[in-house]
C-alpha cells in the first residue's frame, strides 16, 4: 500500500487541526479531523487509518480509547509534564513534540509513523 493512501487523523482544536490538516495535505496525505470524542471509534476502525496526531492536552479524553489501539501516535503539546509522560508511557510506537513545531521533524516523524516504522520503543519519546 502507498503511504499516501493510509489516512492519518488529526485530533485537536478546530483552528490549528485545519493548520496541521492543510501542512500535511500539502505534503500528499490523506486527513481527517476530528474533534468530538465519540466520533473517535468509528474513524479508528477505518481500515485506512494509519497514524493519529493529536494536541495536548485537548486530546487527553481521547488517550483512554486509543490505548486499546495499536496505531502510531505523535503527540503535540505546549508543555511537557508528569501527567503526559504518564500517559505516553501507555503507548508502544508515540512520540511528543512541543509546540511551536519544528515543521520538518514533524514532517519526518509523520513520514516515519505512516511508513510503520516504530516512533519509538514504548514509552515515552519527546522528539
Amino acid at each position: 500500500m502507498n503511504t499516501m493512501d493510509r489516512k492519518i487523523l488529526i485530533i485537536d482544536e478546530h483552528d490549528f487541526s485545519r493548520v496541521c490538516a492543510a501542512i500535511l495535505k500539502s505534503n500528499g496525505y490523506l486527513t481527517e479531523i476530528v474533534t468530538h470524542a465519540a466520533d473517535l471509534p468509528e474513524k479508528l476502525n477505518e481500515p485506512s487509518c494509519h497514524l493519529v496526531v493529536m494536541s495536548y492536552p485537548f486530546g487527553i479524553n481521547f488517550f483512554e480509547y486509543l490505548g486499546s489501539k495499536n496505531i502510531p501516535i505523535i503527540v503535540l503539546s505546549d508543555e511537557i509534564n508528569e501527567g503526559l509522560i504518564s500517559l505516553l508511557n501507555n503507548f508502544q510506537n508515540s512520540c511528543c513534540m512541543i509546540k511551536p513545531v519544528d515543521y520538518d521533524k514533524f514532517k519526518r516523524k509523520v513520514k516515519q509513523g505512516i511508513s510503520g516504522a516504530r516512533l519509538s520503543q514504548g514509552g515515552a519519546i519527546i522528539a
